[in-house]
């Protein structure tokens, strides 16, 4: 099988190739430039590949939550694709494409991938393996702030044991820049931290999108569209000042 992959919807931007078991991916920490990288990337991986784009199976792309613009470029840039190729789409959650390889190497712990959303809050969820090593939504994908998880506390720890039968024994690790928003944030989740992956990754997506494509879950073209979480993805003028206000107390309070 052969899949084309890209993420634009954190600062990263990256696009991969998965054929028949390899991996050939290119990434690159590039804020606000994802609509110049992501057509020249998907060429190189294409070409490094040693593959034309008729002979792809599937496409895959990650459809947030993440920063909108990104999330519109990749989506749009797909659909394009999908649609010239006749070829079915996966659109994977940003977040599961962040805790997958974590639980690749721990699969019997669960991961909390937990990005910053900006106006004080997070985009989160927690992930494990079921028993075919397919992932396993303990907590969805939701947006919340900090200080609305911490006061759930005993709700996400009801969660998880309702759905792997333990808690104390189980490992929480933590993956995403959402993480180093509060230093208090590990203790009060007793989450591990994975300290070098903030970013999602156009490999793992593709791996992700491989289970769907053989099931005959890909989608057309005009079914797939960005996914933000968010009901009002900007705030309103009187929200903005606000919110730069209560940022400012907490600045001269600090």
């Amino acid at each position: 099988m052969k899949i084309l992959a890209v993420d634009a919807s954190m600062e990263a931007c990256s696009a991969a190739v998965y054929v028949n078991g390899e991996i050939v991916e290119r990434l690159s920490v590039a804020p606000r430039k994802h609509i110049e990288l992501l057509k020249p990337m998907t060429e190189e991986v294409i070409e490094a590949a040693e593959i034309e784009l008729s002979e792809l199976h599937g496409l895959a792309f990650a459809v947030g939550p993440g920063s909108f613009a990104g999330l519109r470029i990749a989506c749009g840039f797909i659909q394009g694709l999908g649609a010239g190729l006749e070829r079915p789409i996966v659109p994977i959650s940003t977040l599961a494409a962040l805790a997958y390889p974590i639980l690749e190497e721990h699969p019997d712990a669960l991961v909390m991938p937990m990005i910053d959303a900006k106006m004080n809050e997070v985009y989160w969820a927690i992930y494990g393996l079921d028993e075919e090593g397919d992932l396993k939504i303990i907590e969805k994908d939701q947006v919340n702030t900090l200080a609305e998880i911490y006061a759930r506390v005993e709700d996400i720890r009801e969660s998880i044991e309702a759905k792997t039968g333990q808690y104390e024994n189980v490992t929480l690790y933590g993956v995403g820049d959402g993480w180093l928003l509060d230093e208090e944030a590990l203790t009060r989740l007793a989450a591990t931290l994975v300290e070098d992956r903030h970013y999602p990754r156009a490999g793992d997506i593709a791996l992700l999108a491989k289970r769907d494509l053989e099931r005959g879950l890909g989608l057309y073209a005009d079914q797939v569209s960005p996914v933000y979480l968010r009901h009002n993805i900007a705030m309103t003028i009187e929200e903005q000042k606000a919110f730069r206000a209560e940022k400012a107390k907490e600045k001269a309070e600090g």
